[in-house]
């Protein structure tokens, strides 16, 4: 029997918007060279929740930051979306373990490595 672990390079990543938007409510497996890196990939997924919900539910866009703000640098703008969006973001990167799949698989949970994982 190996002791080499079967999972190394896979990670849960979580995801969401915290406040109101109930904080990581998506996971999700994948393959990254190290925790950092799935790290990033979870903080893109974050970012990319919030720009579905930018300009709504409460979430500027650019155009209401300068619209509100009285801003007509739209660079200007971008600093103050960014600063903003960082506040709102949950995400997290868990190296890729049984236990910690069955605490989150009650939630949006996607597993593509099913044919690793699966595997006792």
């Amino acid at each position: 029997m190996s002791n080499e672990n079967k999972f190394e390079g896979l990670y849960i990543i979580g995801y969401g918007l915290s406040g109101g938007f109930g904080g990581q409510r998506n996971f999700m497996v994948v393959e990254a060279q190290n925790e950092d890196d799935a790290s990033q990939v979870a903080y893109e997924y974050a970012c990319e929740e919030y720009e579905q919900y930018a300009g709504s539910h409460g979430l500027r866009d650019i155009g209401d930051i300068m619209e509100e703000d009285g801003l007509e640098n739209e660079e200007e703008a971008i600093e103050v979306y960014n600063e903003e969006r960082e506040s709102w973001l949950d995400y997290s990167a868990e190296p890729y373990s049984k236990e910690y799949e069955k605490k989150v698989s009650g939630y949006h949970y996607q597993n593509d490595y099913k044919e690793i994982t699966d595997v006792e």
